[in-house]
């Protein structure tokens, strides 16, 4: 099952009122779920696991800039599939930009997967050499989205 039939099966469940779907393709399967809070307010919390074997890895995707070196770099990468934002509302300024230091768990950026926004944290320190990424942009699993200095 290719990353374009995720995405698809992703979409076409985020217009329906389904809680759960569960799909097998030969030895291949996937599996979304997602809760609805019983609390007005509560937040929601969905659950998808997908299963998907070493044969299909996301490719590495390589950044050519001679501003990079890469010995002395730390690459911050997409922990899913989602959609990139770079400040909590469109109207706040951006969680970083290009020549700011970071420290350990400081908020980079958001993605949104499912109507879900997930803050993604740095997990080292560093500086910010490039943002990979615009506001709006799909993100894979496992795409580069910052360049961090040691």
């Amino acid at each position: 099952m290719d990353l374009r039939k995720i995405r698809k099966l992703i979409e076409i469940f985020n217009h329906t009122n389904l809680t759960e779907i569960e799909i097998h393709e030969g030895e291949e399967s996937i599996r979304l779920s997602r809760t609805t809070s019983t609390l007005p307010g509560s937040p929601q919390q969905q659950v998808v696991h997908i299963p998907i074997p070493e044969s299909q890895s996301v490719s590495e995707i390589h950044v050519d800039d001679d501003e990079v070196d890469d010995e002395h770099t730390i690459s911050v990468l997409s922990p899913m599939v989602g959609t990139f934002f770079s400040s909590p509302s469109p109207t706040d300024d951006a969680f970083v930009k290009v020549g700011d230091s970071v420290t350990e768990g400081q908020p980079l950026c958001l993605i949104e997967a499912m109507k879900i926004f997930n803050q993604i944290e740095a997990e080292h320190s560093g500086t910010i050499l490039k943002i990979l990424k615009d506001n709006g942009d799909p993100v894979e699993y496992g795409e580069p989205l910052f360049i961090l200095s040691e």
